[in-house]
């Protein structure tokens, strides 16, 4: 019933704080594919130009980067960005291939709409491979199609 209430909600605002038709498509889009991997899924829309994707293996939705407890990512299809831009903001796998899969289903919801979303960022916190290079160097050079922003900076540490 929640999300009857919630769809409707979103529905009733006026047409200037609906998403953008674009950008609600590859989020659904990209929503099925994480669906389709048997991940739990939710999306929500903020404004016209924002949207967060998060999913996981755990119903509590869990993201968390170097977890135990379950595999996910979040995602956020920030169209207010300049260039609008789909940012990878956590993502956690423990079961091999399966960090992989979630990240080929953002990519092909955003390839739905290329004029849409040109760049992708992500925060690179994963190990240099035998090859010198990290995971996500990898992931770009396979899909060269987008312009890649990838940062290393380490998480902030809060103080105890």
């Amino acid at each position: 019933m929640k999300a009857v209430w919630e769809a409707w909600r979103f529905w009733r605002q006026p047409a200037a704080q609906q998403a953008d038709p674009a950008i609600g498509a590859i989020a659904d889009r990209i929503a099925a594919n994480l669906a389709a991997l048997g991940l739990y899924v939710e999306s929500r829309r903020y404004g016209r130009s924002f949207c967060e994707i998060k999913a996981s293996t755990s119903p509590k939705l869990i993201t968390t980067p170097d977890g135990t407890e379950a595999s996910g990512i979040a995602l956020l299809l920030a169209g207010g960005y300049e260039p609008p831009s789909l940012v990878f903001e956590q993502i956690n796998s423990l079961r091999r291939g399966l960090g992989r899969a979630m990240v080929e289903a953002a990519i092909e919801g955003a390839k739905a709409r290329p004029d849409v979303f040109r760049r992708l960022r992500v925060n690179d916190l994963s190990p240099r491979l035998p090859d010198g290079r990290r995971w996500w160097e990898h992931v770009a050079a396979a899909h060269p199609e987008f312009e890649w922003v990838i940062t290393h900076e380490e998480p902030f540490e809060s103080e105890t």
